[in-house]
């Protein structure tokens, strides 16, 4: 063999390794763990500040450093963690092509007899004693109606009998490797030919392009506009339970509608898509603009209800009365402190509240008025309920285009049938020597006992009496 050839079955014999696949799985496991703890393409500064959590100012900026020179702030578009998919999936091509064609040749491979010294170190043996003339038969017909294949010698112990069944089942090893190669492609066409961005849409408007992790303005064929945006809170807490966008799709001046709806709701864990897009609920804000408006409802003292809308300071008129209002002030999050005072808790809309000023023919008092606090709507001029500032809300949407994910959806499917038929088919092989004392079973793989237990007996009840 000259040293060319020697190289060769070298570099092969390296792909080939199991030990291999196991170290390449482990590192791509660790490199995705560090993906998921780390902030992913994000600011500088939201790194540091996790590493504040942890250690001082002066260490958690030398571990950005480390983060930032091993690319670990975008691991799964870094070099090392693509040549590790390659690797890996170079690894199980080479894996299956080395061992395919001996699997493939043992199905084609002709039956023998095997020696009673091969049989007896087999794992598992049962030996039945009873005495048929017709026992060869029998056992023949129950294996066959099992399911098993059947190959019959005469030995000098007796007749053996061979019984195979799912022996194709191994290949099911080779689908579970295919669906693997399909997944991974299936990412990195994602990462390299796919899109991902981020829109921030104001109430009341709408936006033609997205924002990629590069910092570019990505134009889109339609436009996304927000009609309303909504936060649930926990009682007398700043943290969200729930937050929802209601939004349109427009294309060519038309809205497009979806099951005969205009209006589309975007929540976490409830995306949306369109055209090959995927829109996510990851974000919200608080953003004053000029049209936004205050939304009120109004009751007079008969019960009729009114609907108002009006800007700030903008003065509107009290159905039913003399008097006009206006809006003077306004707080997200109402809070009063120990001299109560009033002060703003927070920049969400918590706890929303407009300073109403009444004037009624030159006599102006003003009033408090808290969208969650039914107490503040009555007025001397009846009930005045504050419902929302609308137009001051933005919804953070993240939306994503991957190319790879039909494959992925392929990919797992064959994955999960791999895998159940592999845990489900195992093949199973029995050995049977039938003597004039009795019969002897053998099992040659001990992962199979409580099938080969099951099996075997079945077959002696079926042989000690049971009708076939």
């Amino acid at each position: 063999m000259s040293k060319i050839d020697k190289w060769n079955e070298k570099i092969w014999s390296f792909f080939a390794s199991v030990d291999l696949a196991v170290a390449l799985f482990i590192i791509v496991s660790i490199g995705a763990a560090i993906g998921t703890v780390i902030p992913q393409q994000t600011e500088p500064e939201e790194i540091v500040r996790f590493f504040s959590k942890f250690f001082s100012p002066v260490t958690a900026m030398k571990a950005y450093e480390i983060v930032s020179l091993l690319d670990l702030n975008n691991v799964y578009h870094s070099w090392w963690f693509t040549f590790l998919l390659f690797m890996f999936a170079l690894n199980l091509i080479v894996c299956s092509l080395d061992r395919l064609p001996s699997l493939l040749k043992s199905f084609k491979a002709p039956s023998y007899p095997l020696e009673l010294e091969s049989l007896e170190k087999m794992p598992i043996k049962k030996k039945v004693e009873f005495i048929s003339t017709k026992t060869s038969d029998d056992l023949s017909k129950i294996l066959k109606n099992k399911g098993f294949s059947i190959n019959i010698f005469e030995t000098k112990e007796g007749i053996q009998i061979q019984a195979k069944k799912w022996t194709k089942a191994r290949l099911a090893i080779y689908l579970t490797h295919l669906s693997i190669l399909i997944i991974l492609s299936g990412a990195l066409i994602g990462t390299f030919f796919g899109f991902r961005g981020y829109m921030n849409i104001l109430e009341g408007t709408g936006l033609h392009f997205a924002i990629s992790d590069t910092g570019q303005a990505v134009p889109l064929e339609f436009e996304v506009r927000c009609d309303k945006f909504e936060a649930e809170y926990y009682e007398n807490s700043s943290i969200p339970k729930a937050y929802r966008s209601y939004i349109k799709i427009i294309e060519n001046g038309q809205v497009i509608k979806f099951n005969g709806k205009e209006t589309v709701v975007v929540e976490v864990n409830q995306p949306f898509s369109y055209k090959g897009f995927t829109f996510y609920q990851t974000s919200y804000g608080f953003q004053p603009s000029e049209h936004a408006e205050f939304r009120f409802s109004y009751f007079d003292k008969t019960g009729k209800e009114y609907k108002i809308t009006a800007k700030f300071e903008e003065s509107f008129p009290i159905p039913g009365t003399s008097a006009t209002a206006s809006v003077i002030d306004f707080s997200p999050a109402l809070g009063i402190d120990e001299k109560g005072r009033v002060f703003n808790m927070d920049t969400n809309m918590i706890n929303p509240a407009v300073l109403v000023r009444f004037d009624e023919k030159g006599k102006k008092t003003e009033q408090w008025i808290l969208s969650k606090i039914p107490e503040t709507w009555e007025t001397p001029y009846g009930k005045l309920k504050f419902d929302e500032l609308w137009g001051v809300e933005f919804t953070g949407l993240q939306i994503r285009k991957d190319p790879g994910v039909p494959l992925i959806y392929i990919g797992s499917t064959l994955l999960c049938i791999g895998l159940l038929i592999t845990l489900f088919l195992r093949p199973i092989t029995i050995f049977a020597i039938i003597k004039k004392d009795g019969t002897v079973f053998y099992c040659p793989s001990s992962k199979v006992s409580s099938i080969f237990e099951k099996n075997i007996d079945e077959i002696i009840n079926k042989l000690k009496g049971e009708k076939i």
